[in-house]
């Protein structure tokens, strides 16, 4: 059977109408959906200052089509621990306050004359495994001045909860008879990849 070309463009046009028609009445819905159910919008952002940013932009868009979604009112971040816990900054400070790093230690490798080895030990007091960059350190001689900072990845870097690792690094151009001594700097751990 074939459809005359008259008949042909008629199809095409119905059906293109069709189409719209039938999805037209769902964008003007979707709108009026969203207001009705605030729990379902997902924010977008990591501190109250993006959240705000963000509503306001969508309550722009929503307002096109209909009335906005009301404002939120920004919490105090001092008083909400759950979005300060969602910075990502206050998390690092909080992970790394949890953290205790054992005095280093400075000691000769017998078969490399002229060099030595630091140290020394990691515990994760958090209830999360936490990924260490590194444990930050640097090397004095016997008058006090700095000679040589480094950073020793702790083995295994990825430290589960309640978990100690141990930490070392070897130092090819600092013997330790020399009087050499060796502490931790500020800060001395660093969070892999900032969580």
């Amino acid at each position: 059977m074939r459809i005359q070309p008259h008949l042909h463009k008629q199809i095409k046009i119905a059906c293109s109408g069709l189409c719209v028609g039938s999805l037209l009445p769902l964008v003007f819905t979707l709108p009026s959906q969203a207001q009705k159910n605030p729990g379902d919008i997902i924010v977008i952002g990591n501190s109250p200052r993006q959240w705000a940013q963000n509503q306001s932009y969508w309550n722009q868009l929503v307002g096109v089509f209909g009335r906005a979604i009301p404002a939120a009112t920004a919490p105090d971040p001092s008083t909400d621990t759950t979005q300060a816990a969602a910075d990502p900054q206050v998390l690092i400070q909080k992970l790394l306050q949890n953290i205790s790093v054992g005095a280093p230690q400075l000691q000769p490798i017998l078969k490399l004359p002229g060099s030595s080895q630091i140290s020394g030990s990691l515990t994760n007091r958090n209830n999360q495994p936490v990924t260490i960059g590194g444990v930050n350190f640097e090397v004095l001689d016997n008058t006090g001045n700095v000679i040589q900072t480094g950073s020793a990845i702790p083995e295994p870097a990825t430290v589960g909860p309640g978990q100690t690792v141990t930490y070392q690094q070897t130092l090819l151009t600092v013997p330790s008879d020399v009087g050499a001594s060796v502490r931790l700097i500020n800060p001395p751990v660093t969070i892999q990849g900032g969580i």
